[in-house]
């Protein structure tokens, strides 16, 4: 119909609250007529243009609104649009269930930093951490990275820090001694030694792990009880598969990414992935967890998406320009379109979507780049544009006979690896995250309880049907193949699984999801465990201008083998992180040329450890782990009113609560459960210590616990808490009570003659029954109707 060529475009200030949802008030209005129903690409352009603004300086972020009410009852929410799929989807749901047909869209934008140009690389670093912004020169040596790599870094000892780590430690001793260490980092590494069991003395001062990128670290943000919103994950679909394309895909190395996506890709969690990212620290390339360090392997890659690990380093230097390149290898050029960089992804849909069933070899080959480059340019490096593929492999892709000999699994962890080390120091809204999000959430699934679907009968490919054992699935197509189902309940939102992840136990974890009892079945493709020799290599992990540490050594655990503790540290570099889209180079390749030597012998980094995990050594790694990070994140929503043990709640304060309370869709209960296991550990130590301790030294034990009790069952939201209340005594009637019960005993001792120096007690036997004639006109009643026996007992006894 015409309705889905017109949008109504509202900007130029806030969103407010109605009694429908989303209304948008006082909000500029202009329409826009599309002379066919418009793409994404084409409604931002057209925004562009309403709003008289460049996309060289300026940034558009677009929701619609929606309505998600039934019949006559209105409902309205904004849903974010930031590709093809996502304004089809939105377009899809506006007018397919409601009545409520017109495209509604809310736009945002953003001017960008003028110091800053425009390039074909991906937006993947917003912003520097504030500490580095000083680093606005390249790095001093290109030989710089070869310490970082050392293969004698793997040893048993504590390596020698990085001068650039010293320098971190500096900064953050002295944020220590200004007071604020415990605000800056949580459970942040302690200076000096660390007694950790069996294994002696761990120095942890050669290890810290959280260091700059802390000051804008989500992590930070959420753990000092700031409210974040979910990242925007990019990624795009592929274009349609064609069985001709299969003959370049097999020696590729990609067969069985495309397989996994002719399966139909699932939908990306944005909840899941933001709550992962949190987690992950740049310092390490790891993901803290509370039961210790883990993160994404060169292993995973190669099982879930069957991607080579051999091979060259993806990185080239271009030697022409691309519109040159797309008319030799693709038969055509796009229009010129210097807006903004990038291959459009409209364009090359229009174009290469479906080859024709009479096309000749030339043709096909055309088509099946075509197809490579949705592959590689919209899943393994999605642009943060959202409309755009990225250019830089192309030279790679366009050579079919030779785009087998490139290690595109490292490069795709490489491109991972960064897009979530800059993606974690994020806090605005809608914030991007790029990266292969379907390698992140695939891994996570395998892992992790949470998030995680319910997998039903899956169904695999017969193997002995295929033509070519290449054809065999990977570990990543059950996730697609199977009818999975989404759990209910609990809500599937943001602060469950923050909550969820404070909550992870060591039991919950599969550490090692790829034993042979658990992929036997799956009779996996060769290419899956063909490189398993290289898994643990320390060699750099390199993508065009990207190159990330790669620390296996860290994580040891999930390879089976023996975790040292602490791990040798190896510094992921700022300088490193400084290598990004800030100019337009095409010399990569002599720029890293140091590091891309380093993984052309990534044999000889491989990591040599025979001794297999053991449990007793990882508890001691856990113990210095723990006091060396962050671990918590989660605080508390709703305040509980209380503050020093005193009330001071008010009818508008009730009333507040009340509204934020409604507007959660889920109540993180970590911070609850955390207190509740931080104060019973202390009670469970302080019990073990009362061995051979007086009456008295008892009864105030007693009285500590009581106490902690009330307050855990208040915590918790107890209905139970006005019973145990009404029952409990307050201080003085148990310091009361202590004082009488001390009496007693000195009295059954005297007469007992127990004591060998009366008169040695008889000071401390006064002060109690002094104090206790003080105190026993204020005993509750309760109190004195419990306990007759003791109220007579009380009475001032003879000089």
């Amino acid at each position: 119909g015409a309705m889905d060529k017109f949008v109504r475009i509202y900007s130029g200030g806030e969103l407010v609250k109605g009694p429908n949802g989303v209304e948008f008030g006082d909000l500029s209005e202009q329409g826009i007529w599309f002379k066919a129903a418009p793409t994404y690409s084409e409604l931002i352009d057209a925004v562009y243009k309403k709003l008289g603004l460049e996309p060289a300086t300026h940034n558009v972020r677009a929701q619609g609104r929606t309505n998600v009410g039934g019949g006559a009852h209105r409902h309205f929410i904004m849903v974010p649009i930031d590709d093809d799929m996502s304004w089809s989807n939105y377009v899809k749901a506006v007018f397919n269930g409601t009545d409520w047909n017109c495209l509604e869209v809310y736009v945002q934008t953003e001017e960008l930093p003028s110091a800053e140009p425009v390039s074909p690389e991906p937006a993947l670093l917003d912003s520097e951490p504030l500490d580095a912004q000083h680093q606005n020169t390249p790095p001093r040596d290109p030989e710089l990275g070869a310490s970082l790599f050392a293969p004698s870094m793997v040893t048993a000892n504590a390596p020698t820090v990085h001068p650039q780590h010293s320098w971190l430690r500096r900064i953050r001793s002295a944020r220590a001694r200004a007071g604020i260490r415990g605000q800056v980092a949580g459970e942040e590494v302690q200076s000096g030694q660390y007694q950790c069991g069996a294994s002696g003395t761990v120095d942890t001062t050669s290890c810290l792990l959280i260091g700059l990128y802390d000051e804008v670290h989500r992590a930070r943000a959420l753990a000092a009880g700031q409210h974040l919103t979910e990242l925007n994950p990019r990624n795009r679909e592929p274009l349609r598969f064609d069985k001709r394309y299969e003959r370049y895909l097999r020696p590729a190395g990609l067969m069985g990414l495309a397989n996994i996506c002719r399966a139909g890709l699932p939908s990306i969690d944005r909840a899941l992935v933001s709550a992962l990212v949190d987690r992950w620290r740049p310092e390490t390339h790891t993901f803290h967890m509370p039961c210790g360090e883990i993160t994404i392997t060169l292993q995973d890659v190669a099982m879930i998406l069957g991607l080579p690990i051999s091979g060259h380093a993806v990185i080239v230097n271009k030697t022409e320009s691309y519109i040159e390149l797309y008319q030799r290898y693709l038969g055509k050029a796009p229009p010129s379109d210097k807006s903004r960089p990038g291959l459009r992804v409209a364009w090359v849909r229009a174009e290469f979507n479906k080859c024709p069933e009479d096309a000749d070899e030339e043709t096909v080959k055309q088509h099946a780049r075509a197809y490579i480059l949705s592959l590689v340019g919209g899943l393994l490096f999605p642009d943060a544009s959202g409309d755009r593929y990225t250019v830089y492999p192309f030279p790679l892709i366009a050579d079919l006979e030779n785009i087998g000999s490139y290690s595109w699994g490292s490069a795709t962890l490489a491109y991972l690896y960064r897009a979530m080390c800059d993606a974690c120091r994020r806090q605005s809204d809608q914030s991007n995250l790029t990266g292969c999000l379907l390698l992140l959430q695939f891994w996570s699934w395998e892992r992790f309880p949470i998030g995680r679907p319910d997998m039903l009968k899956p169904k695999f490919p017969n193997v002995d049907e295929l033509e070519d054992d290449r054809d065999r699935p990977t570990v990543g197509l059950r996730w697609v193949v199977g009818a999975c189902t989404y759990r209910s309940a609990p809500a599937r939102c943001y602060e469950h699984f923050t909550n969820e992840f404070d909550l992870l136990t060591d039991d919950q974890v599969v550490w090692s999801p790829y034993r042979d009892d658990r992929v036997k079945t799956l009779h996996l493709a060769p290419i899956c465990t063909q490189d398993s020799h290289l898994w643990l290599t320390q060699a750099p992990l390199v993508f065009f201008f990207m190159v990330e540490v790669y620390t296996p050594e860290r994580v040891m655990r999930q390879f089976g083998l023996h975790q040292e503790c602490p791990p040798p540290f190896r510094d992921t570099s700022v300088e490193l992180h400084w290598c990004c889209r800030g100019k337009v180079r095409s010399d990569w390749a002599d720029k890293h040329k140091s590091f891309v030597d380093m993984w052309e012998v990534k044999e000889q980094h491989v990591i040599m450890e025979e001794r297999p995990y053991d449990h007793a050594n990882y508890m001691d790694y856990l113990r210095w782990y723990r006091r060396s990070t962050r671990i918590r994140l989660c605080t508390p929503r709703i305040s509980n009113g209380h503050q020093d043990g005193a009330s001071v709640r008010t009818a508008t304060a009730d009333d507040e609560d009340s509204l934020r309370a409604s507007k959660l869709r889920y109540t993180p209960r970590a911070h609850l459960i955390h207190s509740v296991t931080d104060k019973l550990t202390i009670l469970a130590k302080e019990a073990a210590s009362q061995k051979g301790c007086s009456r008295g030294e008892c009864s105030a034990f007693i009285e500590r616990v009581t106490r902690t009790c009330v307050e855990l069952v208040g915590e918790l939201g107890g209905s139970s808490l006005c019973d145990i209340a009404a029952a409990v005594p307050d201080s003085t009637t148990i310091a009361a009570e202590q004082g009488s019960e001390g009496q007693r005993d000195t009295e059954d001792e005297l007469n007992n003659s127990m004591v060998p120096d009366q008169e040695n007690e008889s000071g401390p036997v006064r002060e109690k029954r002094t104090r206790f004639q003080v105190d026993r006109t204020q005993v509750d009643s309760t109190v004195h109707s419990r306990s007759p026996s003791k109220r007579r007992r009380g009475g001032p006894a003879p000089r």
